[in-house]
């Protein structure tokens, strides 16, 4: 019987899924699916989809998979693109330094990216004495009456006595995490952040986790099931549902790892271009350097592979003024839902108009998409800017028809009063230097 082992991906665009024999050291095949933004369970839909594709083509059995491991650029991508759920955080120190604890826990509403806000409310509650259970619910609900769908403790020198931490978050009957949870070290304000950002993004990873996991032991698969963390070691889901932050740069640790098991680079700068973000690594002596991350000049608690990731890539949608191109990104066509120019057929696109929209709620409307005669709308990226000046090579897997990426260009390009091989420079200039 095989011995095989499952890496799963889940990028902003794609969801890829590879099985390898441990026994031969080879890969048995991969498979490629969307990965299932709009899907009722979230990405962990395309991540079963991944696994059971897999399974199916190339006739794997469930009692031959003895380890499941996926990274996931949910977490950055989530931060990138400002799907974060509102944090109700409750600092908490004695009376006498209750003017500093307040100016170090109560982190406001945090930048995440350009535009895309982690937004926050905030109690301070005294411990000076014992906590009264009264006391702490009543915050705790006020909070939710401002819309906290998810709950940070903190509290002054917490990591030396969590006790006050720990009792706040039993009395919470919404998710809850905790400085001290996060991190051992001092530096209250960093500790704060780090439990926000974490908390802004638990109540989608603790879904992922749940129907991921019934989703694999459904398939009678008795494997464990491990995730990726942003410093290149695993996890186990368990952990994951309680400390998403840590699995924050696991896709691109996840390809560094890759490129350093099997293209064996010793020195070397590392770029991968995905769907919705790009990653970039320096591999110097065989192994890169670690970190702590830094969100929009936000340090944090977590470290990291040193990957710098950018809100740009092959499915970034045109951004503009009305007159000029503006920006690219960090929205992907795929997270609006939106077929790429470049992949359409002409006849879709002849007749089509430039319209302005908002891929998602609360997005800026300056997002740039064609729409036919019919109603149908089509994304323009960098994908379609780079086959329209004939930059993909044949065989590629971004290889699309060139005739339909240099029409939608075209459109852009009557509505900028410029011609299509400007317009789709532009798209790529702005990209690069981004």
């Amino acid at each position: 019987m095989r011995r095989i082992r499952v890496g799963i991906d889940v990028g902003g665009t794609f969801t890829k899924a590879v099985a390898i024999d441990m026994a031969q050291g080879k890969i048995i095949g991969k498979v490629t699916v969307p990965t299932t933004h709009s899907s009722s369970e979230g990405v962990s839909t395309g991540i079963v989809q991944a696994l059971k594709s897999l399974m199916e083509k190339y006739s794997i059995q469930n009692s031959e998979i003895e380890l499941i491991s996926h990274s996931t650029t949910q977490a950055v991508n989530a931060l990138l693109e400002g799907d974060t759920a509102k944090v109700g955080i409750i600092g908490m120190g004695v009376g006498l330094e209750k003017s500093n604890v307040i100016k170090r826990t109560n982190v406001k509403n945090v930048q995440l990216a350009p535009n895309k806000y982690l937004h926050t409310c905030y109690r301070f509650l005294d411990t000076s004495k014992y906590l009264d259970d009264k006391e702490v619910e009543q915050a705790i609900e006020e909070l939710k009456e401002e819309g906290a769908e998810v709950i940070v403790i903190s509290e002054a020198y917490g990591v030396d006595d969590p006790s006050n931490e720990r009792f706040v978050m039993e009395k919470s009957d919404i998710p809850a995490t905790a400085g001290h949870e996060l991190t051992g070290i001092y530096g209250l304000e960093i500790r704060t952040l780090t439990a926000a950002i974490n908390a802004g993004i638990l109540p989608k990873a603790t879904s992922t986790a749940r129907f991921v996991e019934s989703a694999v032991r459904n398939e009678k698969i008795t494997a464990p099931v491990l995730i990726m963390k942003g410093d290149g070691g695993v996890t186990d889901m368990s952990t994951f549902r309680s400390k998403p932050i840590i699995t924050v740069l696991s896709g691109p640790a996840a390809s560094v790892a890759g490129a350093l098991l099997h293209l064996r680079i010793i020195d070397g700068l590392f770029i991968e271009v995905g769907g919705t973000s790009t990653n970039v690594c320096v591999i110097k002596d065989g192994r890169p350097e670690v970190r702590y991350v830094t969100i929009m000049q936000h340090p944090t608690c977590i470290r990291s592979l040193d990957v710098r990731v950018a809100g740009v890539a092959g499915g970034s949608l045109v951004r503009w003024s009305g007159r000029k191109i503006t920006d690219v990104g960090p929205r992907s066509a795929h997270v609006a839902g939106l077929p790429y120019s470049c992949f359409t057929a002409t006849e879709e696109l002849e007749g089509g108009q430039i319209i302005t929209f908002r891929p998602k709620e609360g997005d800026p409307i300056d997002y740039v998409a064609i729409e036919s005669a019919g109603g149908k709308r089509f994304a323009i990226t960098n994908t379609c800017a780079a086959n329209a000046l004939g930059l993909v090579p044949e065989g590629d897997y971004a290889k699309a028809n060139e005739a339909s990426a240099k029409m939608a260009l075209s459109i852009l390009a009557r509505r900028l009063g410029t011609t299509m091989e400007q317009a789709a420079t532009i798209i790529l200039d702005i990209s690069v230097k981004k």
